[in-house]
């Protein structure tokens, strides 16, 4: 092999070592970022995320995808952060409704309540939530600090049913798509994908065999059969109803950011 050849692949593998460097760092102050304490206003972590997203887009070792992927991840958990501190304010808020001497706290939860709602509106946050949010104002507005009134105590139960249909998958960080599926092969059998993130996927019709939350898997998965990739991925939950499997990876730089570039090259846009 020619120097300058030698020269050229010595560069692009010093060049590739620090692209991932600077991955593996970006995903350890993702996973830092997603234990953030729901009562705590995340003010803070949205500057620390922005800063870490500005600072990726003047390197010049990440790649476009690259920085799209962790503009988009940090978006998506300032966004869950501000809707998880937005619930703490509003249960704070009943509660203070609830007792006469705390009028002058629930008017301070009130306004801060305002704020954040401006906040993850701008961040993307769902019409479901909004909502959401607007139905637990009018029950605190109906609530006394008596006690609650009928029409609160219905406005209440309307809003557990609301919960529980619209915020049984809150805790995912991920846009997740169906289409289009991904083919996983475990243990040597072939699969598809029900739905698929960047941060993991969810895998039909697979038996139990055991399978235990935290349990370490190595996969190939990829868009088809003749181009699939190696990953190490964790078991999250084995769902017996419909024969699933709920598996997520162990780090932002893995292999589902390729494959959602290899959509973009062959021209797919996922949809859920």
């Amino acid at each position: 092999m020619p120097v300058s050849s030698q020269a050229r692949l010595a560069q692009q593998e010093a060049r590739e070592k620090q692209r991932q460097m600077w991955l593996e760092r970006a995903g350890k102050e993702f996973h830092l970022a997603e234990a953030w304490d729901a009562n705590k206003r995340p003010d803070q972590l949205a500057k620390r995320l922005d800063t870490m997203v500005e600072a990726s887009n003047k390197t010049e070792i990440l790649t476009h995808g690259d920085k799209t992927d962790i503009r988009d991840r940090a978006r998506q958990i300032k966004l869950k952060a501000y809707e998880k501190y937005l619930d703490s304010l509003l249960e704070r808020c009943m509660a203070a409704t609830r007792d006469k001497d705390r009028i002058e706290e629930k008017n301070t939860l009130l306004k801060e309540i305002n704020e954040i709602v401006s906040t993850a509106a701008r961040l993307g946050t769902s019409q479901a939530i909004k909502d959401s949010v607007k139905e637990r104002l009018e029950i605190i507005r109906q609530t006394s600090a008596a006690g609650d009134s009928a029409k609160a105590k219905e406005a209440a139960e309307r809003e557990a049913k609301r919960r529980e249909q619209t915020h049984q998958n809150e805790q995912r960080t991920f846009t997740r798509w169906r289409d289009p599926p991904l083919t996983v092969i475990i243990n040597g059998k072939s699969y598809a994908t029900v739905d698929w993130s960047l941060g993991g996927m969810l895998v039909g019709d697979i038996a139990d065999l055991g399978w235990q939350p935290g349990q370490q898997l190595d996969i190939r998965v990829g868009l088809e059969p003749k181009k699939l990739y190696s990953e190490r991925i964790e078991v999250v939950r084995y769902i017996a109803e419909g024969s699933r499997l709920a598996i997520k990876v162990r780090r932002f730089a893995s292999v589902l950011m390729q494959i959602k570039r290899d959509c973009d090259m062959a021209g797919l846009e996922p949809s859920d």
